[in-house]
């Protein structure tokens, strides 16, 4: 087996991404007061294993796609074999639902559903118009899984529980929009309606804040947001005038790069401004992957 076949196959710079959504998700418990359970870090590893094997899937089941768009990833190319990847994905879905089965009912039932929506994205969605909304909805549930180990699944969550995961969802949502031309690159019309799209998005985020008495839970949110409002001003306006496949692709790759940042974000309006750091802190590990990995 190539392990550097491999390691192009599931992208690690994206896997820290994925975990910062779960860390956030914990960190949101602790913001609202609610006890975190004992061993309720293992949702983050629930989280990547989820993660990787949407990765895996994607190409799995893209695998003709790829042969003719991007012939040198590892499975068009023959390094990687279509039943050892399949294989592969299966199994890392199926040890992300069982590990967050160990730690309650309600994690099983938001890993079981993310499991579901990964599958409908790689399989069916994907290349509808439903695709952008299912991908979001990938995200959001990843940042609900970390939430999910506190609350019950019956009886409501709170504002700042659902809140985080819902705009996170809606950013990646317009964030896979936009990447739908990332090969040959966008039409004008796709990437200015996207980049509008996450506009209002931000605008709508800073107007919730204002208006919502009880959110953010500290003075100290607001420069996290304020920071994550301005990187994704940087990364995604140049789009607006140069939205060429490079162009497109560096966006893509810095938007995804971009999701630690939103997710300490949430923490911070949920109440935990200090520790959100800690959840920044995993876009490092991501960067410096960049380097050798593509994020896309």
């Amino acid at each position: 087996m190539n392990v550097g076949a491999l390691l192009r196959l599931i992208r690690p710079p994206n896997v820290f991404t994925a975990m910062a959504d779960a860390l956030a998700g914990l960190l949101v418990l602790w913001g609202l007061g609610i006890e975190v359970p004992d061993r309720a870090t293992a949702v983050l590893i629930a989280s990547a294993c989820l993660y990787l094997s949407g990765i895996v899937l994607n190409d799995v089941f893209d695998r003709d796609i790829d042969a003719r768009e991007r012939p040198t990833r590892p499975i068009p190319s023959g390094e990687i074999s279509v039943r050892f990847a399949a294989m592969l994905g299966v199994g890392l879905m199926a040890a992300g639902v069982a590990i967050a089965a160990t730690l309650g009912r309600t994690p099983a039932v938001v890993a079981t559903v993310l499991a579901g929506t990964i599958l409908a994205y790689d399989t069916i969605l994907k290349h509808t118009k439903l695709g952008p909304l299912a991908m979001g909805a990938c995200r959001g549930l990843d940042v609900a899984l970390g939430i999910s180990v506190g609350l019950p699944w019956a009886g409501g969550w709170p504002v700042a529980a659902l809140a985080g995961p819902i705009v996170l969802a809606l950013y990646v949502a317009g964030l896979t929009y936009i990447a739908r031309d990332e090969v040959d690159g966008n039409t004008a019309r796709r990437a200015r309606t996207g980049l509008t799209f996450m506009a209002v998005l931000g605008a709508g985020v800073l107007v919730g804040l204002v208006v919502c008495p009880s959110v953010p839970r500290s003075a100290w949110a607001w420069p996290w947001v304020l920071v994550a409002l301005t990187l994704a001003y940087k990364n995604w306006s140049p789009l607006w005038r140069r939205h060429d496949g490079p162009s497109t692709g560096r966006a893509i790759g810095g938007g995804i790069l971009l999701i630690p940042v939103i997710d300490a974000s949430i923490a911070a309006v949920a109440g935990t401004p200090f520790w959100a750091v800690a959840v920044a802190l995993l876009a490092v590990p991501a960067l410096v992957l960049k380097q050798f990995f593509s994020p896309t």
